[in-house]
Order: C-alpha cells, then sequence, then structure tokens
C-alpha cells in the first residue's frame, strides 16, 4: 500500500515510474482502518481555496449540510494570490466590450484542445469550454462586475482563427491579490446558504468502506484526529503538489525545477494531499507534467495588450531556440527544456535600443540598477557580454545577426514572432531567465461529472475532486491566463451539485 508517509518522505525510483502511468492507486486497499465519527455532514470538501468554496455554494444551494475543512488559517489558498481573472466565449461581457461578436464554446475547446497536444481529456476540454459563459453569469449574479477583456498571447502552432479576447477581468481584479475578490464572493454566498468552513484542520485520510466507497474523512484539528462522516460524498478541492519537492520530483520534472532553481508563489499548504489520499484509495492520474510559469521580471506575452520589447532569448549555448512572444507557459516549457538538456541557464538578451520600445520593461534608470545589482549584466559588445554569460561569443553573435537581418525584412523567419522586431544595438544586457511559478498541472482522473475515477477506469463511489487536484483539462503547458480560475469555477461548482445529489 502507497501511504502518506512514503510520499512525504520521497517515493522510490520504480514506485515514480508507475505514478507517472497513473497506476501507483492501483496497489491501495479499500478498506480503511476501523474509525469512530463524531459528526456527520452530507457534503464534506476538502480546501477551502476557490475551487473548494465554489464546491460547498453549489452543494449547499442543492440543499445539503457542507462542512469545508481548510488545511491554513485563512480561505483562498492560491487563488488569493491569483488576479481572478477568468476564460470564456460568447458571453455578453465578450460582445459589449469586444469586436469578437461571433466567438463560441466550440471554438473556444478548439483552441484548447489544440495546446493540449493529444494528452487532455477531450470531453473534459470541451464540457469546461461549453460551461465556461454561464460562470460568468452566475458569478455576476453574486456581485462581481466584469469591466475588461483582453487575450492572451500566440501559441506559434494554433490557427490564429482560433484566438479571441477571451479574458475576463472583475473590478479589483486582473491583479496579484485579485484573487481573493472572488474567494470572498463564493465563500459569502455559501455560508449565507449554511455551508460551514472550520479553519487549521489538515485532513489526513479517506475513510472508505471493504466495497472502497468513500464514507467520509479523518482530520487534524487541536491537535487531535477525528473523524466526520459524509453521508453522500467528498470533495477533493485541496491544490496541486506545488510546494511538494519530493512528489514533484516522482511526477513532474518541470514542477521539480521550479521548486529548485525557481520562485513558487504557491501558498505553502499546497502539498498535494488530496492527490495523495486519491492515490491511496485507488485513484488514477492524469495531465501530470506541466506548470503555470512566466517571467515574474518582466511579464513577457502574458497579455495580449502588451508587445515584447525587441529582445531574444537564448540557450547555455548562445543559440535562439523559441518564439519569445508566444504565451508565456508555452515559451517557459522551452525554457525548462532547454536549461535540463543543456545543464545551464537561459538568458534573455536585448541592447540599449531596446529600452526605448513599446512594452520595454526597463528604462535607462531601472537597468541602471539591476546592473549594480548583478541583476542584469551589461557590456558594450555582444562577444563581451558572452563572456559575461559565460557562453560561446560566435554563437550569440550570430544569433544577433540573425536576428537583425531577419527584422530588418519585417519577419523572423526562425521562429514566426510577430512583436518587437525591431534590430538591437550595444551596449548590450542579459538577464538570466528566473521561473516564476503559480502551480503544477495535473492530478487525480475525473469524469466531466467530477467523479474521481480508479487505475480500473470507473468511478470511486462518493469521492470527487475539481481544480487543480484534478487533471486532464489542462495540457502539458498552461494555455493562457484565465483557464485555471475558470476551471476551478466549473469543477468545483460540478462536484459540488454531484454530490449533493449523490449522483
Amino acid at each position: 500500500m502507497v501511504t502518506r508517509k512514503d510520499f512525504l518522505k520521497g517515493a522510490a525510483a520504480s514506485a515514480a515510474g508507475a505514478v507517472a502511468l497513473g497506476m501507483l492507486g492501483s496497489c491501495a486497499k479499500p478498506g480503511s482502518k476501523k474509525v469512530s465519527f463524531s459528526r456527520k455532514y452530507d457534503v464534506i470538501i476538502v480546501g477551502g481555496g476557490g475551487t473548494g468554496v465554489a464546491a460547498a455554494l453549489e452543494a449547499a444551494g442543492n440543499g445539503a449540510s457542507v462542512l469545508v475543512l481548510e488545511k491554513a488559517g485563512i480561505p483562498g489558498g492560491t487563488t488569493n494570490l491569483s488576479g481572478g481573472v477568468m476564460q470564456a466565449s460568447g458571453t455578453e461581457i465578450q460582445k459589449k466590450l469586444t469586436k469578437f461578436q461571433d466567438d463560441s464554446p466550440e471554438k473556444h475547446a478548439a483552441l484548447w484542445l489544440a495546446a493540449g497536444e493529444g494528452l487532455v481529456d477531450e470531453a473534459l476540454v470541451k464540457d469546461l469550454a461549453a460551461g465556461a459563459p454561464g460562470h460568468i453569469s452566475w458569478l455576476s449574479g453574486l456581485g462581481l462586475k466584469f469591466t475588461s477583456v483582453y487575450g492572451h498571447c500566440p501559441i506559434p502552432y494554433v490557427d490564429k482563427g482560433l484566438f479571441a479576447d477571451r479574458i475576463h477581468v472583475y473590478e479589483g481584479g486582473g491583479a496579484a491579490g485579485g484573487g481573493a475578490i472572488l474567494v470572498q464572493a463564493m465563500l459569502k454566498a455559501a455560508l449565507a446558504k449554511g455551508a460551514k468552513i472550520e479553519y487549521d484542520s489538515e485532513v489526513l485520510e479517506l475513510v472508505t468502506d471493504e466495497a472502497g466507497a468513500v464514507q467520509g474523512v479523518v482530520v487534524r484539528q487541536k491537535g487531535k484526529e477525528v473523524g466526520i462522516k459524509a453521508n453522500k460524498g467528498v470533495i477533493l478541492a485541496a491544490g496541486g503538489i506545488d510546494k511538494n519537492v519530493e512528489m514533484a520530483k516522482a511526477l513532474n520534472a518541470q514542477q521539480h525545477w521550479d521548486l529548485t532553481s525557481g520562485i513558487c508563489l504557491c501558498v505553502a499548504t499546497d502539498t498535494g494531499d488530496g492527490i495523495r489520499m486519491a492515490l491511496e484509495k485507488g485513484a488514477a492520474l492524469e495531465g501530470l507534467g506541466g506548470t503555470i510559469d512566466f517571467c515574474g521580471k518582466t511579464g513577457a506575452a502574458t497579455d495580449n495588450r502588451v508587445p515584447l520589447f525587441p529582445s531574444f532569448i537564448v540557450n547555455a549555448k548562445g543559440r535562439r531556440f523559441v518564439c519569445e512572444d508566444a504565451t508565456y507557459a508555452y515559451h517557459y516549457r522551452a525554457i525548462f527544456q532547454q536549461e535540463r538538456q543543456l545543464g545551464g541557464p537561459t538568458w534573455m538578451v536585448f541592447g540599449q535600443s531596446s529600452i526605448a520600445k513599446v512594452g520595454a520593461p526597463w528604462t535607462p534608470e531601472t537597468a541602471a540598477k539591476d546592473v549594480a545589482a548583478k541583476t542584469l549584466l551589461k557590456a558594450d559588445s555582444i562577444e563581451g557580454l558572452a563572456k559575461l554569460m559565460g557562453v560561446d561569443a560566435g554563437n550569440l553573435a550570430a544569433t544577433l545577426i540573425t536576428w537583425n537581418t531577419d527584422v530588418r525584412s519585417g519577419k523572423d523567419r526562425q521562429y514566426d514572432r510577430t512583436t518587437g522586431l525591431s534590430p538591437i544595438s550595444g551596449p548590450f544586457y542579459a538577464y538570466k531567465n528566473v521561473p516564476f511559478n503559480l502551480g503544477a498541472i495535473g492530478g487525480v482522473k475525473i469524469d466531466v461529472e467530477a467523479r474521481v475515477i480508479n487505475a480500473a477506469g470507473r468511478p470511486i463511489p462518493h469521492l470527487y475532486a475539481g481544480g487543480l487536484n484534478a487533471g486532464g483539462w489542462i495540457g502539458p503547458y498552461y494555455p493562457g491566463s484565465g483557464t485555471a480560475i475558470i476551471g476551478l469555477v466549473h469543477w468545483g461548482r460540478k462536484a459540488g451539485l454531484n454530490a449533493a445529489k449523490g449522483r
């Protein structure tokens, strides 16, 4: 049996291979130790972040008694730290605020499926896209006022006709911390409908009967372990493996890279508890491997309204390797791959000429400060910069020549970049790329009713999951801002409804 202790201490190499195939849970025993329940609710929700409070509101609104158990001392989790923006297509708000009058969930799903590179569950993706417009209306009814809509940056191999401005921003949202407004709106409504939330409550284990049906949970509160019964179902909404180094090493190489070489912005309580507990009861895994990574220094390619300034990214050999203005997690996946393959850092290279261009994240003054702080490297010649970077001077000089030659013709002939196509002249600068991480992609396998699926392809009775505790609805890289937040609302609501109805 795979235990909580195994995962917290780190999986063995042989186990890691099984986990990657989603089969590790198949060796779990269906029954639990004998547990006495101190109290009971219809629906118990593990995690009080965005997914959890969405589930609580939906379950309570459908007549269930609901208890949310939150590991931290406040609600919201990593959703609090997000901008709270959400992707949806064909909404009245999109029609009012953008030129996209004929957008549709079908186009939206087609884009997400293309970005999924064949590694997503098509049914989940289509279900999310179809449900997204209704969630915007639902949230408007809770008091959120949507004030703008923008789009994400391109993906080189995806048909341009599938893109549209779909990222909905509500008043007070759009920047770090804005997600707390969304959480509070849903939580307030859930509490008004009778849901309860208890903090500093770490769920340790799912309780099942001999047939494998989930009966409740074991939770640690005030230093004691107690059992709480769920008459209708348990919903796993505890986030991903974001802060768990051992699980990341076993399950998600890019998240492990983020945790060991970058800056993870997720809350400390995102340690994969829901995924681990589901595996112990035989759940399959799906969609593990990608991350939500971006450049926290420059915000490169996070918003289609802001062009990327003239610059290019090179690997440890001084060679360019990616379309830099492709949406942020797409090009950050390439950065991860190059750093792993070549065993050295990647760099953003630009010139003094770049700083005056639209979208430049530095001014002459801030660049000088960063040079003094050694955040930026600076040299009068490209060969001198290469020496400071530790890359081949001939390669870097050739990369610059190719860039300047191509952009003078108005086209990036290597990677089809479309913004910031201006020649670069010195003095020259280099910024060593550092991944900023907002979480791992992938989790337990679910169906379109948010039921957790076991390794044999069958639902585990009375067990549901949503948000980033679940996998299969986002592909091997994050396909643009607003995907996760609309996903946590969608799968949280679905899980809450189906648990309340006992489906």
